[in-house]
């Protein structure tokens, strides 16, 4: 098993360099303040020369040009240690130090590095300090504004120094077996970040990427040609692809197959593609992807088997991608085949969710498709917008679809939503101002991929707009709930409904305009409501309108019992078609609470209907808290409402999403 001899190997060359001797820097006539290249050299090639050891970069900030790594040698940048990128051309390498390096006129970098690796064996980067690569000191102003979604922090395309342009790959190594990155940051980097071709074994482990992400070219890990590779608890924010895998080697690609990688627990910033596989003439294959959270990204997951038209492309199979959630992106997955000789072939995507603009997109020509595609377990919610710098024509013509495009030979998409196949639904509401309670529940919603709408009342002041925003945030709805808390059946009997509306309703949702705060639908105080109010609310634009079930829990708010009356499960009113919750203005609701004497059991077996058939069903309680009491909700309850509708495959729904 190739994995565990690299993990094996990686071990014992741990093993062998802590007991190595150190070779600090400032022993070698390193000095702050100095560019430093030459003494850091001297260190690596005496740890070198000593059969191995550790290099130590001190706290401290030291100015180098290219260094390079050799065998059973580790870097160590210490806490507080920062070592700077030159801004001289003349302190790094040439771009023709070795056959394989490249550099791109085009995109205006050279093949410049600040720390290089060429077939070494057994070298590292360790410590709790960072790499910084000076990007920033290259380039001007942001040349443009952000015409696209994937910069949406304006963008950097060309270096000050148009004979030079800048140096390349910041961290990179070339043909060489068992490297390891630990702990370090790599900060402000000029062009790629981390660059490993034709490698064979690399462990990468709670490395910070923290890119400029103005400036174009600011891959996070690129992993060309190379194999067996780990990659976990990684933070990468970059200005261009998250993670490139690629096999794009012009001398070496037959011989070194991009295989056998597996990427976990990172959370990926990407103005660009968020894993990005393709681009080359090589094999990208045995790829898995796990437990990893992409933001901001124009595309989340990229299938591009070249990046011009070409004869030949990239072979790319056996990618596996599960429990990966895509946030605020354009596109979650997008493939485009432009060569005349690739491949796309299974691929799976298991138990992920994405929120994007559009849907999933495959495009290639006529003459070849990917094959056998799989969406198992999978959500998309759709967006209209994207809350950085956002442009509202970015991104095209917008679509609630799944899935797009095409032809895929043999696409299977199962369980995944928005899907044709009708599934159960819990509505789960939330009433009044119990704003503590409900941001200290957000994480229970976001175990579970669930979502609810909190209906305010009372005026919408500043305490009110942050809660609002931040349930907003993290994917739930908001709605009103009247300014005083009025029966909306007593008021407008008594006022009429135009001043009830100016009255009780106005001043909330105008507060919500100047805010930003989109409001679609609204909760009557104490579920008392007419037709009357019905066709008010309809007339002022609401989509939705949240109202109450009478005699149907078995227990009235004062807590007692009502007589005749069934279990809420075999209570057929108190449940509607899944497919026609969407169209139906007002949704009656269920309560919960203590005061309703209610039986989570019965909550639980309703959930379990709804699934079984297809069924959508309304439920509401006020605020969230271990000990709740009154009309409001206990943290087990919730816990054990979304874990069980999880289970049964019933979609957990704010208003605003049917």
């Amino acid at each position: 098993m190739p994995l565990k001899r690299f993990a094996s190997a990686t071990v014992l060359g741990i093993a062998a360099l802590a007991a190595a001797a150190d070779f600090d820097i400032r022993n070698y006539g390193a000095r702050a303040g100095e560019t430093c290249t030459a003494a850091i050299q001297k260190a690596l090639d005496a740890a070198d020369a000593a059969g191995g050891g550790r290099v130590v970069v001190p706290a401290g900030t030291w100015t180098s040009g290219t260094v390079w790594l050799r065998s059973r040698v580790e870097l160590h940048l210490a806490k507080g240690a920062v070592l700077k990128g030159s801004t001289r051309q003349e302190d790094y390498n040439r771009n023709d130090a070795f056959p394989e390096n490249f550099w791109s006129d085009g995109e205006e970098w050279s093949g410049g590095h600040l720390v290089l690796g060429y077939k070494v064996e057994g070298a590292s980067i360790t410590g709790e300090g960072t790499i910084d690569g000076s990007g920033p000191a290259f380039f001007g102003e942001c040349d443009e504004d952000s015409r696209f979604p994937w910069y949406k922090y304006g963008l950097k395309l060309h270096p000050t120094d148009r004979s030079w342009f800048r140096p390349g790959h910041m961290v990179t190594f070339f043909l060489s077996k068992d490297i390891r990155l630990s702990g370090v940051t790599l900060a402000n980097t000029p062009a790629w970040t981390a660059h490993f071709r034709c490698c064979d074994g690399l462990d990468i482990r709670n490395v910070t990427i923290d890119a400029d992400r103005t400036i174009a070219n600011s891959d996070g890990f690129s992993i060309d040609c190379t194999r067996n590779v780990v990659v976990d608890g990684c933070t990468i924010k970059t200005g261009d692809d998250g993670f490139a895998i690629r096999a794009s080697c012009k001398l070496h690609a037959d011989a070194h197959p991009c295989e056998n990688i597996r990427i976990s627990n990172c959370d990926v910033w990407s103005c660009c593609y968020g894993v990005r596989f393709g681009i080359g003439t090589g094999t990208v294959r045995d790829v898995a992807v796990e437990n990893c959270r992409f933001h901001e990204s124009a595309n989340g997951i990229g299938l591009q088997p070249a990046w011009i038209q070409g004869k030949k492309g990239v072979y790319i199979e056996d990618i596996r991608l599960s429990r990966c959630e895509f946030k605020e992106c354009a596109r979650p997955v997008d493939s485009n085949a432009r060569s005349d000789d690739w491949r796309i072939r299974d691929i799976l995507f298991e138990d992920c969710r994405f929120e994007s603009l559009q849907p999933i997109a495959f495009h290639s020509p006529a003459s070849r498709h990917p094959e056998n595609v799989t969406f198992r377990n999978c959500a998309r919610k759709h967006l209209d917008a994207l809350r950085v710098r956002h442009h509202r024509g970015w991104g095209g013509e917008r679509s609630k679809k799944f899935i797009e495009g095409g032809p895929v030979t043999n696409l299977r998409i199962e369980n995944c939503q928005p899907s044709e196949e009708r599934t159960g639904l819990l509505v789960l509401s939330f009433d009044d101002r119990n704003f503590g309670d409900w941001v200290k529940a957000l994480p229970i919603f976001e175990k579970y991929g669930a979502h609810a709408t909190f209906f305010v009342c009372g005026p919408i002041d500043g305490e009110a707009v942050r809660a609002m925003k931040r349930l907003s945030e993290a994917g739930h709805s908001v709605g009103l709930h009247g300014l005083r808390h009025a029966n909306a059946d007593e008021a407008i009997a008594k006022k009429g409904a135009d001043r009830y509306y100016k009255e009780e309703i106005e001043p909330q949702r105008e507060a919500c305009r100047v805010a930003y705060i989109p409001i679609k639908s609204f909760a009557y105080p104490n579920c008392r409501r007419s037709d009357e109010a019905d066709a008010l609310f309809k007339r002022r634009g609401f989509a939705h309108v949240r109202g109450g079930h009478k005699g149907v829990a078995p227990f009235d708010p004062k807590g007692e019992k009502q007589e005749g009356l069934a279990p809420i499960h075999t209570v057929d009113r108190a449940f509607i078609p899944a497919e026609k919750a969407k169209g139906q203005f007002r949704l009656d609701t269920v309560i919960a609470g203590e005061a309703y004497h209610t039986d989570i059991e019965d909550i639980l077996k309703c959930i379990r209907r709804a699934a079984e058939r297809k069924e959508a069903f309304v439920l509401t309680s006020h605020g969230i808290s271990p000990g709740a009491k009154g009309i409001s909700m206990k943290t087990e309850w919730l816990e054990r409402i979304l874990a069980t509708a999880k289970e049964c495959g019933v979609r957990a729904v704010g208003f605003d999403e049917l």
